[in-house]
């Protein structure tokens, strides 16, 4: 059965993760943005939304069914050349904000998946209710996460009045231009989602599949040695170290390690694995509002990527440090 927004709040059993202050009525910017971690992994819908990154635009119909904590969705593109996506994140990767670049990048990394919680420990951002909108027809709040320092962007949300789905998501650099933009044209809440509506369209589809529990290793945080012996010296202010994970790869097992990093809203991705003889590549990258930059460290190719600026992708990268011995290859 489906359900047209708006919508009542999401059933009894959701209640419980919400502020007292929120169920009085007295929701802060922090509450909301609080809600939005929670709705993307806690509701199912379907609808069309327009991405903008630079000069480029994008609209793209996207069915989404929350998954045991996690998500499934199928994305299609309705302009320019036809693309499906099918997009599949498991309940540990969505919360630690894991990511699986596609080749193109069409396809958004869903702000929910940041740990606002962390905001509380440090003041990089000032935070601003900017009272209510309308965006698709919706009513929504619209919340400001405003930069104090270059490390990172200004983050804007109108997060959904009933269940805090960010119905507009924008970027800002510190000079106030718009990196990018991802709005909705039209959004439908589904009670359920078919398995048919996630099924491909398309013999080329392209597959993402972030998943955290198969094949992987969480690893243990030492204070001393990091993670495996990986860890972190002098990170840019305000990031810290969330997450890790290690799996096996290729014919001879090496290892792929794979650390996220957050300062609450913004997410950086870490890759590191063995260079394998292999020439490795140094330098730094740009997608739209995605920096990436890249260096070798101990025979291993080392890779930073996050929708940040450019010098703070930079700043974690140089922060990657190796303890050789201590729990490494």
């Amino acid at each position: 059965m489906r359900r047209s927004l708006p919508f009542a709040l999401v059933a009894a059993t959701a209640l419980c993760w919400l502020p007292l202050s929120l169920l009085a009525g007295a929701a802060s910017a922090s509450d909301w943005l609080q809600r939005m971690t929670a709705s993307l992994h806690a509701e199912s819908y379907q609808g069309t939304f327009v991405l903008q990154r630079d000069d480029r635009l994008d609209t793209i119909r996207v069915v989404h069914a929350a998954d045991n904590g996690g998500y499934r969705e199928r994305l299609e593109t309705l302009t320019g050349s036809p693309r499906e996506i099918l997009r599949s994140v498991d309940r540990l990767s969505a919360l630690k904000g894991a990511r699986a670049d596609s080749k193109e990048d069409t396809a958004p990394h869903w702000p929910a998946s940041a740990p606002v919680f962390l905001l509380k420990g440090h003041d990089r951002y000032a935070l601003e209710d900017m009272g209510m909108d309308r965006v698709a027809g919706l009513d929504c709040r619209m919340i400001l996460a405003r930069a104090l320092d270059t490390l990172r962007y200004s983050h804007r949300y109108c997060l959904h009045a009933d269940t805090a789905l960010p119905l507009l998501s924008e970027l800002y650099a510190g000079d106030g231009a718009l990196l990018e933009r991802l709005v909705f044209t039209e959004l439908e809440r589904l009670d359920g989602v078919p398995d048919d509506a996630l099924e491909p369209r398309r013999a080329d589809v392209e597959r993402i599949e972030v998943r955290a529990d198969r094949g992987h290793e969480r690893l243990e945080w030492d204070d001393r040695t990091g993670m495996g012996g990986w860890g972190f010296s002098g990170l840019p202010e305000g990031f810290t170290a969330i997450a890790a994970t290690e799996r096996r790869v290729g014919e001879d097992g090496a290892r792929q390690r794979h650390f996220v990093l957050s300062d609450g809203l913004a997410s950086i991705s870490v890759y590191v694995e063995s260079g394998r003889g292999e020439q490795m590549f140094e330098g730094t990258t740009r997608a739209g509002a995605t920096h990436g930059a890249a260096r070798s460290v101990a025979g291993h190719q080392v890779t930073a990527v996050g929708d940040v600026p450019r010098q703070t992708v930079r700043g974690v990268l140089g922060a990657v440090v190796y303890h050789p011995g201590e729990k490494g290859e």
